[in-house]
This record gives C-alpha cells, structure tokens and sequence, in this order.
C-alpha cells in the first residue's frame, strides 16, 4: 500500500525559515514516499515579483528556505515543490540549480510553465503589468515523472501543491473525483502552513495554544486504498485539533459544496472528523465533481503609489494636540492641496472626541495616508506633513514617512485549454 506524506514548510512569502527544517524533520518519522511544499504567493506577492527588484528577491527568498532544510531533504529523499518561482520558475530553478552545485549536492531541479498570459492592454490600459492564470497539477506530476527532486511553479492553484505529489504517487487518473477532491482537501488544509496548527487561532482567555513561538508543521498523509485524510503534527508547539482544522477548512471557502479549484470542484459539505490522538485528525466524506471549464486569472495593474506618514504627541493633552494638528494639515491642503483627499487615523485612541472625558490616553500618533499616480503629489503631502515640527502643535516627534509603489489585481477567467500546465526538467545538478 502506498502512503503519500506531504508537510507545509510555509504558508505565505516570508515564513519563517525554522519551519522548513521542522518540517523535514517530521517527515523523517513517517514511512512511504515523502514531498515538502512551500506555499508562498499571494495575489500580492506575484504582482511585487514583476520588476527586476522583485525577480531578484523571489530568488533570494527561495534559496533561503532551501538553506534552511536541504540537507534533511536530501539525506531522507524528501522531494520538494513549492510556487516560489513566482513570476519566473524556470529562472528561479537555475538559481537553485546553482546554489545546489555550489554545496556538491545532487538533486534534479524541475519547473512549471504555463500560467503566464498575454497582458489585455484594452481591458486594463497602459498599466497593466502582467496576466496569469491559476493552473493546476498537470505541470508538477509532469515535472515529477520527468525525475526532478525539486519542482519550482509559477501560480499553480495553493492546493495543486498537493494534488501533484498524490496524483504522481498514487497514479491517479484525471477523471478520479472524489480522490483529486480528497488530495485537494489536504492541499487546502495545509496550504497556510501552521495556521491549521494553532496559528492565528489563539485567543487569550478562550482558546489556548502551548508553544506558540515555535508551532510545528502539518503534515498531510494520504493512502492508495483509504478515503480517510489524516493530519497531523509530530514536532514543534503549537496544537491540531477539530477546532483548527474546522476554522481552515472553512477559510476562503466561497461554496462547501462547490470549491472551484484548476483540477476538481470540491464539496466539503458532507465532510467528518475526528481526533484520532493528541495532533491528529481524521478527514472523511470530501466529495469531487468534474473540473471547471475555466481558470482564475489575475491582472497585474500598475495603481501610482501609496503615502503614509505618523508624528507622535505624548501627555495628558496628546489626543488634542493630535486633533489640533489634523486641523492645521486640512487647512493647509485646502490651500495648496485642493484636490488631495488624505486618510487620517489617530492611533491609540478610539476616537477624536476630546471632549469624552472616560478616556484618555496619553501617547498617540496622528497617521496620514494618501494615493495617487503621481510621486510628486504625495511628496507635497509629506513637505507639509514634516512641517509640523515647527508649524504645528508642542511635543510633536518620530515623523516617519513612506512612499510605495501600489499594484492593483483584477480577477479574469480563461478557458481550461488556454493555460496548459507543462512540467519541465533542468539538467542534473552534481
């Protein structure tokens, strides 16, 4: 009987690096064949990978949680597949393929191609910066067929991480639908690496979590003959219980009974499950009807740049002295800055009331926040903003001001045929 052990060694871009090692050494307690995935791209994520700057740190980020693990991986035959390629997998796997060569380890590097769209400059203007579509499995069975030890993806769907590994292992056929659902449930419940191990669940007072500056790793395990899932947490803090796992089977899920994923639409509405021992549950009854006709597509948009700025105002009359230092801001940009339409926030107090008398606090910071397409205009903001060390209210201090570039997403839909996962191999490395 085959047994497919698959663990989360992030769940988003900058995890922490510990994870992945945690991770590996988890694996190393289960017996079959053993994958380790790294979910890192958000919506967010790809769009910031598009410039140069970014392309060079999505390379940095996949080598550092490469550093962090590999030699457990390769000691133990532990596979690795992860969408930290980002904007450029085939790129971002001849980095690792160096970075391997320089440390004389032997692993063959694979890469997924496919997602990548032509720009729809009509629809979204000179802005638009990059198009892809959320592809599934395919290309990762592919690339695993093919040999590689190691599988760079693009945007693969967060679940497809997943359905790759147990497809290869398993040999599933695409038309298995109550199988792909069931791997595309393991996906979906440790796509967020220890969130469904505690993290962002506790609660001080209502719900507990022991070890929270070290949670452990989720690890998936998934048999050839069983319709059971079985999670579990062998190492590190943190706790896997019902209760974390109901609050992530639940997370982003817009139908229960119809989850529209590349390679299966899920329903979870009739699934179970119990704890079988302390960090371990056991799924039953996901369910899977045939595949969407169409992909999730996401836009990248170019959207200007985004200001904010803070001073702080200390003392029984730092809420008023806040207040009296917005005042001055809009009376100044009713000048000069007509058309600016800032944000302001007053932090650490609940309201700009000054005349509550049930609270007040004594240490707050006036927060201005503005967008435009032009650099320029936030500057203005900003010169302004500075000018309240001596045009402003007493005691005002720790100005800090920022300016980032803003990336809009827009959501799309293609055809299935139109974005055709494909899985490649790189030459062996040493």
């Amino acid at each position: 009987m085959t047994e497919v052990h698959i663990a989360a060694g992030a769940g988003f871009a900058n995890d922490r690096r510990e994870l992945g090692e945690i991770a590996a050494q988890s694996l190393t307690l289960f017996q079959g064949r053993r994958y380790l995935i790294f979910e890192c791209l958000a919506e967010r994520t790809l769009a910031l990978a598009q410039s140069a700057d970014g392309r060079r740190r999505q390379i940095e980020r996949a080598i550092s949680y490469l550093e962090a693990c590999i030699n457990t991986c390769v000691r133990n035959d532990i596979r690795i597949i992860s969408n930290f390629g980002g904007s450029a997998p085939r790129e971002v796997a001849e980095a690792i393929t160096g970075f391997l060569q320089q440390n004389n380890l032997w692993r063959k590097v694979g890469y997924v191609l496919g997602d990548e769209l032509p720009v729809k400059v009509d629809d979204h203007g000179a802005g638009a910066i990059a198009r892809n579509a959320y592809i599934g499995a395919r290309g990762i069975v592919e690339a695993l067929a093919a040999g590689a030890d190691i599988v760079v993806t693009g945007r693969v769907a967060d679940p497809s991480l997943v359905v790759g590994p147990v497809v290869h292992e398993l040999r599933l056929k695409w038309s298995q639908w109550d199988r792909l659902a069931q791997a595309t449930l393991a996906g979906h419940l440790i796509e967020c690496g220890t969130q469904v191990c505690g993290g962002y669940f506790a609660d001080s007072g209502n719900k507990t979590v022991p070890g929270l500056a070290r949670p452990g790793a989720p690890i998936a395990s998934i048999s050839g003959d069983h319709e059971r899932l079985i999670l579990s947490k062998p190492l590190g803090g943190g706790i896997l219980t019902t209760a974390t796992v109901k609050e992530q089977l639940l997370y982003e899920i817009h139908d229960p009974a119809c989850y529209l994923t590349p390679d299966v639409v899920m329903d979870i509405s009739d699934v179970s499950m119990h704890q079988s021992r302390a960090n371990q549950v056991t799924l039953t009854g996901c369910r899977g009807l045939p595949r969407p006709d169409t992909l999730k597509t996401l836009t990248c948009v170019d959207n200007g740049w985004m200001g904010e700025a803070e001073i702080s105002y200390m003392g029984d009359t730092s809420l008023e002295r806040a207040v009296m230092a917005k005042s001055i801001l809009q009376e100044r940009l009713d000048l000069i800055a007509p058309e600016a339409s800032p944000h302001f926030d007053i932090i650490g107090a609940m309201y700009d009331d000054v005349t509550n008398s049930q609270y007040r606090p004594r240490d707050v910071r006036l927060r201005m926040a503005a967008a435009s397409t032009d650099r320029q205009d936030i500057q203005l903001l900003f010169d302004e903003f500075e000018a309240l060390y001596l045009n402003g209210p007493a005691g005002g201090g720790g100005i800090r001001m920022t300016i980032s570039a803003r990336t809009a997403t827009v959501e799309g839909r293609v055809r299935q045929h139109e974005a055709v996962s494909r899985g490649y191999l790189l030459e062996e490395t040493l």
